[in-house]
């Protein structure tokens, strides 16, 4: 499950930053020339970064409990 968990992290944190990229372009753009789809469509990607990163929030408690176990477990059956 901790693989699982960690490959999912993964895939959002690249998923982030393809966000940020289109958000950056969209906002010098937005300077450029102001339109009201460019404005709904920094609206739109802001909203979906904030739902990506409580996705990742909930999934790295996992990932990091799961890969505490995997220590303790090694710890104990090398002692």
């Amino acid at each position: 499950m901790a693989l699982e968990a960690g490959e999912k992290i993964k895939v959002l944190d690249e998923y982030m930053e393809i966000l940020k990229q289109d958000l950056l372009f969209l906002m010098a753009e937005c300077k450029r020339k102001p339109e009201n789809t460019i404005t709904h469509k920094i609206i739109t990607i802001k909203q979906e970064l904030d739902r990506v990163v409580q996705e990742k929030m909930k999934l790295s408690p996992i990932c990091h409990s799961n890969i505490s176990n995997r220590i303790a477990l090694t710890t104990a059956a090398s002692a």
